[in-house]
């Protein structure tokens, strides 16, 4: 670089060296960014999943008049998870006793990048064990899907 004055001109060697430098960092850039989302969008769909087995569990510890009303209420809560989503439930039968409601849902990749795919779950468990309230007369052990 020469000195003119205030100002620094670029010789004619030096004038493409950024875009150059730029190119090679900019595929490493795209790939950072891309992963942020994609593990932003995962532990979204996450949170949904989860947010809908406590709300089944919420359903079932207190006031579950079926299966169907637990898996109905768990479909409805979730907003990010679409397809194909399984909720089973474990009979608790009596007061005090453990039910377990499991949720699961196949994860849905977002960038669609292969390198992603392979680093993430294929799918997104969610686990809710809980302590009856009311005896389970009106529901059993069964599965509902979305």
């Amino acid at each position: 670089m020469e000195k003119l004055g205030k100002h620094m001109v670029r010789s004619r060697k030096e004038r493409g060296a950024a875009l150059v430098e730029f190119a090679i960092i900019l595929p490493l850039l795209l790939l950072i960014v891309l992963g942020i989302v994609e593990f932003g969008w995962t532990f979204g769909q996450y949170n949904d999943i989860r947010h809908g087995a406590r709300e089944a569990a919420r359903l079932a510890a207190v006031n579950a008049n079926s299966e169907t009303n637990m898996g109905i209420t768990a479909c409805d809560s979730m907003d990010l998870t679409t397809g194909a989503t399984t909720i089973e439930f474990t009979d608790g039968g009596a007061v005090g006793a453990e039910a377990t409601i499991v949720v699961t849902s196949d994860h849905q990749a977002i960038s669609g990048v292969a390198l992603f795919d392979a680093m993430l779950p294929s799918a997104i468990t969610s686990t809710v064990k809980i302590r009856m309230e009311q005896p389970s007369t009106n529901w059993g052990s069964g599965t509902h899907t979305c």
